[in-house]
C-alpha cells in the first residue's frame, strides 16, 4: 500500500525550514553541481588516496637473481592485544574500547562499565582479579 504525500505539506515543510535555517538548507545540491566540479572532486579524492597510501606504507625492493620483488610494509603497527587482560582481539568492536579506555570490550564490561571516571583517574583492578575474570570468560 502506497501512501500519498500531500504536496501542500511538503511546501509548508520547506517554508518552515527556510524560515528557520535559511534558503540554502532546502537547495538541491545537484543544481550547482557541474561536470567540472565532478572532475575536480574526483581528482581531490585521488590525490588524498595517493597521499594516504604514500604516508601509511613504504616499499622495499628485494632482488633475487633477475627478479625484483616489491614488498610493501605498513608503517603503522596495529596492536590488537588488550593491555589489561593480555588477550588478542580479532573483533573490530574492541577498537572503540581500545581507543577510549585502553581495554577490550570484555574488560570494559568487567572492570570499566559504570566506573569510567575512576578508570580514567588510574584506578585498576588487581592482577588476581583480572586473572579470575579472564578465566570466567572462557
Amino acid at each position: 500500500m502506497k501512501t500519498k504525500i500531500d504536496p501542500n505539506y511538503i511546501a509548508a515543510l520547506e517554508k518552515a525550514i527556510v524560515e528557520k535555517y535559511g534558503k540554502d538548507a532546502v537547495q538541491d545540491f545537484r543544481n550547482e553541481w557541474a561536470e567540472t566540479k565532478e572532475k575536480e572532486y574526483l581528482n581531490q579524492l585521488k590525490e588524498m588516496r595517493v597521499k594516504r597510501d604514500r604516508l601509511s606504507s613504504h616499499r622495499e625492493e628485494i632482488k633475487v637473481g633477475d627478479v625484483t620483488i616489491t614488498k610493501r610494509q605498513s608503517r603503522q603497527k596495529e596492536n590488537r592485544t588488550c593491555p589489561v587482560c593480555k588477550t588478542y582481539s580479532f573483533s573490530r568492536r574492541d577498537d572503540l574500547y581500545m581507543n577510549r579506555f585502553k581495554g577490550c570490550y570484555n574488560c570494559y564490561t568487567d572492570f570499566i562499565e559504570h566506573r569510567e571516571e575512576a578508570w580514567k583517574n588510574g584506578d585498576r583492578p588487581t592482577q588476581e582479579y583480572i586473572d579470575y575474570a579472564t578465566r570466567r570468560r572462557k
